[in-house]
């Protein structure tokens, strides 16, 4: 194989020898003249002077002496001269979108030498089109007629209204646009290009110095260029080389050859230079299928493509070309195990950093910032997230979330997050744009003296990272300070901010002729490896399904030579069929997995590979079968030390009911929670929840009745409750500032949008249930949420040891029945009958009666501690409080139970479960129930998330 520039090089050193300081290279990109300079140093025997190497844009800047802006301040002078020209006073936020869409097409234009006023001409009758066209080909004047046919034939639509009402004032926008710019010495690369060809033409200026420039491999000319170069061969100062194969020039159909057929005619090579395109009939290729998109990097690791180690001796040995550059983490982690040296010529994205995820969380938090009776706050969710984030998390922010989650602060006041000098600066809210920007460039310039190297340290990435971002903030500010307008928004700086910084790429500084090469696509150009291998060759990613976003119609495009996606696809067909043809080897990886966006096509160069070439590709397909035999049940066998950590702990605090039940519901979850103590997470709760709903209540409860605790309660207290509605949304409040707030003693409880809809539910409920306690009045009002305990003897064979059970009983009242032992249920589908006692003890048997069994616990606590025995088990379940009849009462098969008839059975049964519970013979497994599983807080652990 001989590179494509290897034989420009050698053309070249025979031509000129030692005069090669004459000439100026011209490429399409800079990296080509690096690969070029290197085949020249190979051939040259002594010392010499090189020729200069540029770009395109180069060249053109420095024959113009004008400067191409920047993106943004160019939208923003567009949008002042559209507000002139239109009298549309449209704010910049609602302009800058389809701003960057009109500068394009200007771009189009001005590249491609339009005269705007043909292009923007409203045709009203078809016929003008022949007179107005005359230089355009029957071809082009039919797209013209096309379009302005079919919107003839919507006329009286609105929308057609506004189309041609705006289409008529973007001549005098362009022009006006344009005489501005070039006042000022500056523009967009378009008009820079257009603006030396017609300074040529006019004889304004000349071709620079020097004697020849030589133009390498350039394949897709606009007009501009095309002009360009005429000027330079007509003066007979140009040479021009072209790669290409003979199957593109000698098949019309093949897209890929579109431009090239062109300029080798209009633009000939110099005479004795054979181009050598190579034998792509000896090329082996192979295309691989993988199913995943970072799985695509582990091809590299493929005995059977890779039988030899890659070589990485010389720069055009093995290249591994990215389609979509988000690949590049993964291949150079493939990569890195085995190859010592490896160049980037690629940048990595910013937006791919922590440092962009920090950026959007500030911004996110200046965004939902507000006033809590006149003080700063800030919305929880990027006030905890910024506090976790790996730049600003240490053991003071973790304790600044702990007591957030504990308070369940949904906004979180400037003065509780002041702790430290950065937080102090990263929780201070902005008022305006100018602020914003200062803000941010001071976060991060404090951030970036952690992360500072001395002269002698390795360089840390992250400081490399707030370098890059400081630098792009600082770009954007000056830029809008310099066209001091007055009309950006916090939104819109904000806005321009992140896809200012989604453009920035931080580059890698390596030895480019060194190794092996990862680089993107397009800066393959020109480049010959003899490996070659390109991933995420999908549909979508080769070519690039960018849409053409433009104001221009595709049938004007068509008709005026302007680019459409025929055209851009040829480009990437050109791009990839030139770097095969050379190679020895190539290998093509695409992810065939079908998730998100992606479709897991192959791209269709492939499927020409496949069907259309004379070299049959070998194909491989992997897959990752993993072959799932279920999850492996965890089982932890108790012992000793698990057995002397529940009799310590429950010697000195209480064994709850509820913990009772969650040992029946799932022995591997009271494992986790009540053993190895693994806590569950928290969260900030905006929604109330069943859990929460239910907190809220019952302390509701417990504040409507406290001033009875201890008092008989009539019928007409009941009554007089019923009408108090103040005192009833004063209990809701207060349920609000404990449960919801995490703060007992806050006074300005806000209740706001969803939660007015839980207060009025329990406005409803306490309401009902003051309804149906009239049945029962009087009663005696023993207490609520009294805290009971009593001791258990637990049987460990050798011997008996106490244990404590206790817990908190909602409400004990006293009738004319008995001593009522109530627990308060906001659960559904309730059941307050059971027929045996072994029913409690049926762990995997769907709606075992564990409230039941949980209040006869709480009545065995009551009866050993107090001594009382005519005790009736109740349950107030809040979906039976609407029937015709309230019944709260336990059955026993159809009799109402008294705690009394079951006492020696419920202790016999008790006490062997307690027996079980602390033996040395226990295993903590797994229920078989896995619908217990859903909202386990442990389920990720047991994988059964």
């Amino acid at each position: 194989m001989t590179p494509f520039l290897t034989q420009v090089a050698q053309h070249l050193y025979a031509t000129y020898g030692s005069d090669l300081h004459r000439i100026s290279l011209v490429f399409p990109s800079r990296r080509a003249s690096v690969f070029l300079n290197a085949y020249l140093n190979e051939l040259v025997g002594s010392p010499i002077i090189g020729p200069e190497a540029i770009t395109i844009d180069e060249l053109v800047l420095r024959m113009s002496g004008m400067q191409i802006s920047d993106q943004i301040s160019l939208i923003l002078h567009l949008h002042r001269i559209y507000v002139a020209e239109t009298g549309h006073d449209e704010s910049l936020d609602d302009f800058f979108f389809w701003g960057e869409i009109l500068l394009n097409d200007f771009n189009d234009i001005d590249k491609y030498r339009l005269d705007s006023s043909d292009l923007f001409q409203n045709i009203e009758d078809i016929k003008e089109v022949e007179a107005r066209f005359d230089y355009l080909t029957d071809e082009q004047k039919k797209a013209i007629e096309s379009f302005w046919g079919s919107l003839g034939r919507s006329e009286g639509s609105v929308n057609r209204d506004k189309f041609v009402a705006f289409w008529n004032k973007l001549p005098a926008i362009y022009m006006r646009f344009r005489e501005e710019l070039l006042k000022q010495n500056s523009g967009y690369t378009g008009l820079v290009y257009r603006e030396i060809i017609e300074k040529l033409e006019r004889g304004e200026i000349g071709l620079p110095e020097g004697d020849q420039f030589v133009f390498v491999g350039f394949n897709a000319l606009n007009r501009c260029e095309n002009n360009l170069f005429k000027r330079f061969q007509s003066a007979g100062r140009a040479l021009f080389f072209w790669d290409y194969e003979e199957q593109l020039l000698n098949d019309p159909s093949q897209e890929a050859g579109l431009f090239i057929r062109r300029n080798r005619l209009e633009f000939p090579a110099p005479e004795g230079f054979n181009l050598d395109a190579g034998e792509q009939k000896n090329t082996k290729i192979s295309l691989v299928s993988v199913p995943g998109q970072v799985a695509q990097a582990q091809v590299i690791h493929y005995r059977d493509l890779f039988q030899d180690e890659i070589k990485g001796n010389r720069f055009d040995e093995t290249a591994l070309v990215l389609s979509d550059e988000s690949m590049l983490v993964p291949v150079i982690s493939a990569a890195g195990s085995r190859f010592k040296q490896i160049n980037i010529t690629m940048g990595y994205a910013l937006q791919n950093t922590p440092v962009y995820s920090l950026i959007t969380l500030l911004i996110d938090l200046q965004k939902n910032s507000r006033k809590l009776d006149g003080d700063p706050a800030f919305y929880h969710r990027p006030v905890l997230a910024l506090l976790k984030h790996q730049l600003i998390a240490s053991d003071e922010t973790k304790g600044l979330v702990a007591e957030i989650l504990s308070k369940n602060k949904i906004h979180v006041r400037q003065q509780e997050l002041d702790r430290n000098d950065l937080l102090r600066l990263i929780f201070s809210p902005q008022s305006n744009w100018k602020a914003c920007a200062n803000y941010l460039m001071e976060v991060i310039r404090m951030l970036g003296l952690r992360f500072s190297s001395g002269e002698e340290a390795p360089v840390k990435l992250e400081g490399e990272y707030l370098y890059q971002a400081y630098l792009s903030i600082q770009r954007l500010v000056d830029t809008l300070a310099e066209l001091g307008t007055a009309k950006v928004s916090v939104s819109l700086f904000f806005r321009l901010l992140v896809q200012h910084l989604q453009r920035v790429s931080i580059p890698f500084e390596g030895e480019p002729l060194t190794g092996l090469q990862v680089m993107g696509f397009l800066e393959t150009r020109l480049l010959d490896f003899k490996k070659v291998v390109l991933f995420s060759v999908n549909e979508g990613k080769m070519p690039k399904s960018t849409p053409i976003h433009s104001f221009i119609p595709y049938h004007l495009r068509k008709a005026f030579g302007l680019p459409a996606y025929e055209e851009h696809d040829a480009m990437y067909a050109y791009y990839f069929y030139r770097l095969l043809h050379r190679a020895e080897e190539v290998v093509l990886v695409y992810n065939s997995a079908t998730d998100g966006l992606n479709s897991g096509e192959m791209s269709r160069y492939l499927f020409q590979l496949k069907y259309d070439s004379a070299i049959q590709p070998k194909e491989y397909y992997f897959d990752f079968n993993f072959k799932s035999s279920g999850n492996v049940p965890i089982a932890i066998p108790a012992t000793a030390a698990h057995q002397e950590k529940l009799l310590e702990n429950y010697a000195v605090r209480k064994l709850s009911p509820s913990a009772l039940n969650t040992y029946l519901d799932c022995k591997l979850k009271f494992y986790f929670k009540h053993i190895a103590f693994i806590k569950e997470t928290d969260d900030v709760l905006e929604d109330v929840d069943p859990r929460l709903f239910g907190n809220l209540f019952h302390y509701a409860m417990e504040l409507l009745y406290q001033d009875f605790v201890g008092k008989e309660v009539q019928k007409d207290h009941l009554k007089a409750l019923l009408v108090n509605k103040s005192k009833i949304e004063q209990v809701i409040r207060a349920a609000f500032a404990k449960e919801y707030y995490k703060d007992k003693d806050l006074k300005d409880v806000r209740i706001t949008g969803k939660n007015i809809l839980v207060k009025d539910h329990l406005e409803t409920y306490l309401h009902q249930l003051l309804m149906n306690d009239l049945a029962f009045a009087p009663f005696h009002m023993v207490a609520l949420e009294g805290q009971y305990e009593a001791s258990f003897d637990v049987d460990l064979g050798d011997r008996k040891q106490q244990i404590l059970m206790g817990g908190t009983i909602d409400r004990i009242d006293e009738t004319a029945n008995g001593t009522r032992i109530i627990d308060y249920k906001t659960g559904r589908n309730l059941k307050l009958t059971f027929k045996e006692i072994s029913q409690f003890y049926e762990r995997d048997k769907h709606g075992r009666p564990k409230e039941i069994f949980q209040t006869l616990i709480y009545s065995e606590i009551f009866k050993r501690s107090t001594g009382k025995t005519n005790l009736l088990p109740a349950i107030y379940k809040i979906d039976d409080f609407f029937d015709d009849e309230f019944h709260p009462e336990v059955l026993h098969g159809n009799e109402l139970l008294n705690y009394q008839q079951i006492v020696q059975p419920f202790q016999e049964s008790l006490n062997e479960f307690l027996t079980e519970m602390f033996s040395l013979d226990n295993v903590y497994t797994q229920t078989e129930d896995d619908r217990k599983c859903r909202m386990c807080p442990y389920n990720v652990i047991c994988r059964r998330a």
